[in-house]
Protein backbone atom coordinates (compact mmCIF):
# COMPACT_ATOMS: atom_id res chain seq x y z
CA UNK A 1 0.00 0.00 0.00
CA UNK A 2 1.41 3.39 -1.01
CA UNK A 3 -0.03 6.40 0.80
CA UNK A 4 0.43 10.06 -0.09
CA UNK A 5 0.91 12.30 2.96
CA UNK A 6 0.25 16.04 2.54
CA UNK A 7 2.88 18.65 3.15
CA UNK A 8 1.78 21.80 4.94
CA UNK A 9 -0.79 22.17 7.72
CA UNK A 10 -2.07 18.57 7.58
CA UNK A 11 1.41 17.03 7.68
CA UNK A 12 1.90 16.73 11.44
CA UNK A 13 -1.65 15.53 12.23
CA UNK A 14 -1.45 12.98 9.40
CA UNK A 15 1.74 11.41 10.73
CA UNK A 16 0.26 11.33 14.21
CA UNK A 17 -2.88 9.63 12.90
CA UNK A 18 -0.95 7.02 10.95
CA UNK A 19 1.28 6.20 13.90
CA UNK A 20 -1.62 6.04 16.35
CA UNK A 21 -3.33 3.72 13.89
CA UNK A 22 -0.50 1.27 14.53
CA UNK A 23 1.55 1.77 11.38
CA UNK A 24 5.25 1.68 12.22
CA UNK A 25 6.12 4.50 9.85
CA UNK A 26 8.85 6.94 10.80
CA UNK A 27 8.35 10.47 9.51
CA UNK A 28 10.96 11.29 6.83
CA UNK A 29 13.90 13.24 8.16
CA UNK A 30 15.66 16.18 6.53
CA UNK A 31 14.94 16.47 2.84
CA UNK A 32 13.81 12.89 2.39
CA UNK A 33 10.22 12.69 1.16
CA UNK A 34 9.39 9.01 1.57
CA UNK A 35 9.47 6.28 4.18
CA UNK A 36 8.65 2.59 4.31
CA UNK A 37 7.60 0.01 6.88
CA UNK A 38 6.73 -3.52 5.85
CA UNK A 39 4.19 -3.45 3.03
CA UNK A 40 3.32 0.23 3.49
CA UNK A 41 5.09 3.13 1.76
CA UNK A 42 4.39 6.78 2.49
CA UNK A 43 5.46 9.74 0.40
CA UNK A 44 5.07 13.44 1.15
CA UNK A 45 3.60 15.53 -1.68
CA UNK A 46 1.71 18.80 -2.12
CA UNK A 47 -1.97 18.40 -1.39
CA UNK A 48 -2.99 19.84 -4.74
CA UNK A 49 -0.97 17.16 -6.55
CA UNK A 50 -2.78 14.29 -4.81
CA UNK A 51 -5.90 14.03 -7.01
CA UNK A 52 -3.87 13.58 -10.19
CA UNK A 53 -1.51 11.11 -8.47
CA UNK A 54 -4.48 9.06 -7.30
CA UNK A 55 -6.08 9.02 -10.74
CA UNK A 56 -2.77 8.02 -12.35
CA UNK A 57 -2.41 5.12 -9.90
CA UNK A 58 0.97 6.38 -8.68
CA UNK A 59 -0.33 6.14 -5.10
CA UNK A 60 -3.05 3.86 -3.76
CA UNK A 61 -4.47 6.25 -1.17
CA UNK A 62 -4.00 9.80 0.06
CA UNK A 63 -4.72 11.84 3.15
CA UNK A 64 -6.17 14.92 1.51
CA UNK A 65 -8.53 17.74 2.41
CA UNK A 66 -12.08 17.63 1.12
CA UNK A 67 -11.53 21.12 -0.33
CA UNK A 68 -8.72 19.81 -2.55
CA UNK A 69 -10.89 16.95 -3.81
CA UNK A 70 -13.80 19.23 -4.63
CA UNK A 71 -11.56 21.71 -6.43
CA UNK A 72 -9.97 18.97 -8.54
CA UNK A 73 -13.37 17.83 -9.81
CA UNK A 74 -12.18 14.27 -10.45
CA UNK A 75 -14.06 11.02 -9.84
CA UNK A 76 -12.24 10.15 -6.62
CA UNK A 77 -13.66 8.14 -3.73
CA UNK A 78 -13.66 9.29 -0.10
CA UNK A 79 -13.00 6.02 1.69
CA UNK A 80 -13.14 7.65 5.12
CA UNK A 81 -13.56 11.13 6.56
CA UNK A 82 -11.03 11.55 9.38
CA UNK A 83 -11.12 13.38 12.69
CA UNK A 84 -8.67 16.20 12.01
CA UNK A 85 -8.00 19.05 9.60
CA UNK A 86 -11.35 20.76 10.06
CA UNK A 87 -11.50 24.21 8.47
CA UNK A 88 -13.81 26.44 6.45
CA UNK A 89 -13.63 27.92 2.99
CA UNK A 90 -15.12 31.39 3.43
CA UNK A 91 -15.99 34.43 1.38
CA UNK A 92 -14.33 37.47 2.94
CA UNK A 93 -14.07 41.15 2.11
CA UNK A 94 -13.33 44.54 3.67
CA UNK A 95 -15.78 45.61 6.41
CA UNK A 96 -19.19 46.92 5.29
CA UNK A 97 -19.06 44.88 2.07
CA UNK A 98 -22.44 43.35 1.24
CA UNK A 99 -22.63 40.47 -1.20
CA UNK A 100 -25.50 41.21 -3.54
CA UNK A 101 -26.50 40.60 -7.14
CA UNK A 102 -26.86 43.44 -9.60
CA UNK A 103 -23.18 44.29 -9.94
CA UNK A 104 -20.05 42.63 -11.29
CA UNK A 105 -17.80 41.11 -8.61
CA UNK A 106 -14.13 40.23 -8.76
CA UNK A 107 -13.33 37.39 -6.36
CA UNK A 108 -9.74 36.24 -5.76
CA UNK A 109 -9.10 32.65 -4.73
CA UNK A 110 -6.96 29.54 -4.90
CA UNK A 111 -10.19 27.61 -5.54
CA UNK A 112 -11.58 28.84 -8.87
CA UNK A 113 -13.86 25.83 -9.51
CA UNK A 114 -15.49 25.98 -6.07
CA UNK A 115 -15.70 29.77 -6.17
CA UNK A 116 -17.42 29.85 -9.56
CA UNK A 117 -19.92 27.26 -8.38
CA UNK A 118 -20.62 29.31 -5.25
CA UNK A 119 -20.98 32.56 -7.21
CA UNK A 120 -23.42 30.93 -9.62
CA UNK A 121 -25.47 29.52 -6.73
CA UNK A 122 -25.56 32.97 -5.07
CA UNK A 123 -26.48 34.71 -8.32
CA UNK A 124 -23.28 36.78 -8.27
CA UNK A 125 -21.99 37.93 -11.63
CA UNK A 126 -18.35 38.70 -12.29
CA UNK A 127 -14.89 37.23 -12.59
CA UNK A 128 -12.88 34.75 -10.57
CA UNK A 129 -9.26 35.89 -10.15
CA UNK A 130 -7.08 32.82 -9.64
CA UNK A 131 -4.11 33.24 -7.30
CA UNK A 132 -1.63 30.69 -5.96
CA UNK A 133 -1.06 32.48 -2.64
CA UNK A 134 -1.35 35.74 -0.69
CA UNK A 135 -5.04 35.80 -1.56
CA UNK A 136 -5.89 38.09 1.36
CA UNK A 137 -3.82 40.87 -0.22
CA UNK A 138 -5.98 40.97 -3.36
CA UNK A 139 -8.48 43.64 -2.18
CA UNK A 140 -5.66 45.86 -0.90
CA UNK A 141 -3.89 45.52 -4.26
CA UNK A 142 -7.07 46.40 -6.12
CA UNK A 143 -7.22 42.98 -7.78
CA UNK A 144 -10.52 41.91 -6.27
CA UNK A 145 -13.55 43.05 -4.28
CA UNK A 146 -13.61 39.91 -2.16
CA UNK A 147 -11.75 36.65 -1.61
CA UNK A 148 -12.62 33.01 -1.08
CA UNK A 149 -10.02 31.24 1.00
CA UNK A 150 -9.52 28.61 3.69
CA UNK A 151 -9.48 29.71 7.32
CA UNK A 152 -8.93 27.95 10.63
CA UNK A 153 -8.90 30.83 13.13
CA UNK A 154 -9.53 33.88 10.94
CA UNK A 155 -6.38 35.59 12.19
CA UNK A 156 -4.94 36.09 8.69
CA UNK A 157 -8.18 37.66 7.48
CA UNK A 158 -8.25 40.06 10.41
CA UNK A 159 -4.59 40.99 9.98
CA UNK A 160 -5.34 42.01 6.40
CA UNK A 161 -8.47 44.01 7.16
CA UNK A 162 -10.98 41.41 5.98
CA UNK A 163 -14.04 39.89 7.62
CA UNK A 164 -15.72 36.57 6.82
CA UNK A 165 -19.08 37.12 5.14
CA UNK A 166 -20.26 33.53 4.77
CA UNK A 167 -19.07 29.94 4.68
CA UNK A 168 -18.67 28.54 1.18
CA UNK A 169 -17.88 24.97 2.32
CA UNK A 170 -16.50 23.03 5.26
CA UNK A 171 -13.51 20.77 4.83
CA UNK A 172 -11.98 17.89 6.75
CA UNK A 173 -9.09 15.52 6.13
CA UNK A 174 -10.08 12.40 4.20
CA UNK A 175 -8.57 9.07 3.28
CA UNK A 176 -9.28 8.96 -0.45
CA UNK A 177 -8.57 6.71 -3.40
CA UNK A 178 -9.25 6.35 -7.10
CA UNK A 179 -12.33 4.33 -8.13
CA UNK A 180 -9.99 1.56 -9.29
CA UNK A 181 -8.28 1.24 -5.89
CA UNK A 182 -11.14 2.15 -3.54
CA UNK A 183 -12.15 -1.41 -2.63
CA UNK A 184 -8.56 -2.46 -1.96
CA UNK A 185 -8.04 0.60 0.24
CA UNK A 186 -11.30 -0.12 2.08
CA UNK A 187 -10.18 -3.68 2.80
CA UNK A 188 -6.80 -2.40 3.98
CA UNK A 189 -8.51 0.08 6.32
CA UNK A 190 -10.65 -2.66 7.82
CA UNK A 191 -7.63 -4.89 8.37
CA UNK A 192 -5.02 -2.35 9.46
CA UNK A 193 -6.64 0.80 10.82
CA UNK A 194 -9.03 1.51 13.70
CA UNK A 195 -12.52 2.87 13.18
CA UNK A 196 -12.09 6.37 14.54
CA UNK A 197 -13.46 9.73 13.47
CA UNK A 198 -14.84 8.31 10.26
CA UNK A 199 -18.50 9.34 10.07
CA UNK A 200 -18.78 12.21 7.57
CA UNK A 201 -22.30 13.12 8.79
CA UNK A 202 -20.95 13.83 12.28
CA UNK A 203 -18.41 16.19 10.75
CA UNK A 204 -20.91 18.22 8.75
CA UNK A 205 -19.38 17.02 5.48
CA UNK A 206 -21.49 15.47 2.75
Amino acid sequence: MRIAVPRGRLNGPTWTWLQQAGLDLAQPAGRQLWTQAGSVDAVEVRGRDMPSLLMAGVVDAAIVGRDVLDEAGLALVVVRSLDFGACRLVAAAPPDTRLASGRAWRVATRYPRITRRWMDARGLMGDVVTMSGAVEAAPWLGLADAVVDMVETGATLAANGLVALETVMRSIATLSASPKNARAVERWVQDALPERGMDPRALGVS
